[in-house]
């Protein structure tokens, strides 16, 4: 794991705390000096006064209290909920007129990675090649196709690629944390991007670090692909 330290001292407001991935950022944050989990809870009181980042990994109806909570403290807001209604997903974007605002499928920075690489497999080359994506995840996960499959079918798409639901395979199985794999298929030789998920740990660090990067940006909707850029930015200048 890459070792994470926030730039200052972090206070976090936690929504969906009870959940594998809140149990996870709790435990990762418990590891870090400089991080407070100033409250762990699944709806407003009145004893959380101020926070610099809202997470939120819980449900439809969390993720609502999550924006409620956010706003009420000017806090920044990282969605991590996936599967959400139209109605949240409305919510989630006025917020971000107020606040700074992320709504990730994944936290993890090597899916980041995986998006940016599928972008530039499908810019170059383009009509060439046949794209399907395939993502496996454990037998308990609800959306299907997953939030992060569809994400990467988005960037393929933005990319100038053509991929259609019947090309995004979605298997449940087991206690599998989490597997991504993006094919290129062309006459002579087949390209295949992969991203596998060993633990959850993963995604909660890396919920941690876009937090504290997070909370640096202005007001508006940011983006996974802007974090990784920044990271990219920051390793070129050392």
């Amino acid at each position: 794991m890459i070792p994470f330290q926030p730039s200052k001292p972090l206070q976090l407001v936690l929504v969906g705390a009870n959940g594998r991935m809140g149990q996870a950022i709790q435990h990762a944050a418990s590891k870090v000096e400089r991080i407070t989990m100033i409250c762990a809870l699944d709806e407003i009181t009145k004893t959380v006064r101020n926070a610099d980042v809202v997470v939120d990994f819980s449900s439809d109806l969390g993720a609502r209290r999550a924006v409620e909570i956010a706003t009420t403290l000017n806090a920044a807001l990282l969605v991590g909920t996936t599967g959400l209604s139209e109605k949240t997903l409305a919510a989630i974007q006025n917020a971000s007129q107020k606040i700074s605002t992320i709504k990730i499928s994944n936290s993890s920075l090597g899916i980041a990675i995986l998006t940016r690489l599928t972008s530039v497999a499908t810019t170059i080359l383009g009509s060439q090649a046949s794209i399907t994506i395939q993502e496996t995840h454990h037998t308990r996960k609800k959306d299907s196709p997953s939030g992060t499959a569809l994400a990467l079918a988005e960037a393929v798409r933005a990319s100038g690629g053509e991929i259609t639901n019947t090309n995004i395979h979605s298997v449940r199985e087991g206690d599998v944390v989490g597997d991504h794999c993006v094919t290129f298929a062309m006459d002579n030789e087949i390209l295949s991007l992969q991203h596998r998920a060993m633990s959850r740990d993963l995604f909660a660090v890396g919920a941690l670090r876009i937090a504290d990067w997070l909370r640096h940006q202005p007001v508006g909707m940011h983006t996974a692909e802007q974090w990784l850029s920044d990271l990219l930015l920051k390793a070129n200048k050392s």
